[in-house]
């Protein structure tokens, strides 16, 4: 399982969009030009990827937003993410050295 403390972000040759409000969002390889449909709290879960929020930061957020026990979140996100990273439709953000 991933650490929460990991940064992740959508890849560089990754796109998404909304269908529209209670609509699906696609999400575009354009490496692989697969096309992958996704539910709304993926979609919530990928506009938190940034860069810059950890995985942990990531479920902070959301848990905010659903209803849903903290651990449990964590636990679905962090397989949602290793489901992404295996697609290579996210990846790890390395820390840059000082």
């Amino acid at each position: 399982m991933l650490d929460e403390k990991v940064r992740l972000a959508l890849s560089e040759d990754v796109a998404h969009q909304s269908l529209g409000e209670g609509q699906e969002t696609v999400i575009l390889s354009l490496k692989s030009g697969y096309l992958y449909t996704c539910n709304e709290t993926t979609a919530d879960f990928l506009r938190a990827l940034d860069g810059r929020r950890t995985l942990g930061e990531a479920v902070d957020l959301l848990e905010s937003e659903y209803d849903v026990p903290r651990e449990r979140l964590a636990a679905d996100l962090a397989a949602l993410a290793e489901e992404l990273l295996a697609e290579k439709l996210i990846a790890v953000v390395e820390e840059e050295k000082a």
